[in-house]
C-alpha cells in the first residue's frame, strides 16, 4: 500500500496552527455567549447580514475566515478582537511555534502604546452599546 507524505513548510504550518487558534477562539467566545445570553450562529449571521451557513462554514474551518469576518463576528458577539505580533512569544506565555496572537475573549490586558489606541477602542465600544445585539428567544 502507497504512503503519502504531506510536507509542510514552517511558514505554512505557523499560518494554519494561528488559524486554528483563531477559530478556537471564536468557537469558545461563541459558547461563552451562547450560555450567557442565548446568542447563536443564526443571530449573529443576523447581525451582520450573511446567511447563518456561510458563519457555521467559517467557524468549523470549512471556509476560509478573513480579518475583516473576524471583526464582524467580534462585533456580532460584542466582544473586542485584539491582535498583537510580539517580537518574543514567549512574553505571552505562549509556545516559541505561535508567532502572532489573536484574543477576542477579553479586552487587552497590556497598555495600549498610544491615545489613538485608545480612542479606536473607546469609539468601538460606544457602537458596540449603541447597536442592539438579537437575542435568540
Amino acid at each position: 500500500m502507497p504512503l503519502f507524505r504531506i510536507s509542510l513548510t514552517p511558514s505554512r504550518r505557523a499560518a494554519v496552527r494561528f488559524i486554528s487558534h483563531v477559530r478556537r477562539s471564536f468557537q469558545k467566545a461563541l459558547a461563552e455567549e451562547k450560555y450567557k445570553r442565548g446568542l447563536t450562529q443564526s443571530a449573529i449571521a443576523k447581525a451582520i447580514g450573511v446567511h447563518r451557513s456561510v458563519i457555521n462554514r467559517e467557524l468549523t474551518g470549512r471556509s476560509d475566515i478573513t480579518v475583516g469576518r473576524i471583526g464582524e463576528l467580534a462585533w456580532a458577539m460584542g466582544r473586542m478582537p485584539f491582535f498583537e505580533l510580539p517580537e518574543n512569544p514567549m512574553q505571552l506565555g505562549m509556545m516559541p511555534i505561535k508567532a502572532a496572537s489573536v484574543n477576542i475573549a477579553q479586552s487587552p490586558t497590556m497598555p495600549l502604546a498610544t491615545e489613538a489606541n485608545q480612542s479606536i477602542i473607546d469609539e468601538w465600544k460606544k457602537q458596540a452599546q449603541a447597536t442592539p445585539l438579537p437575542v435568540a428567544a
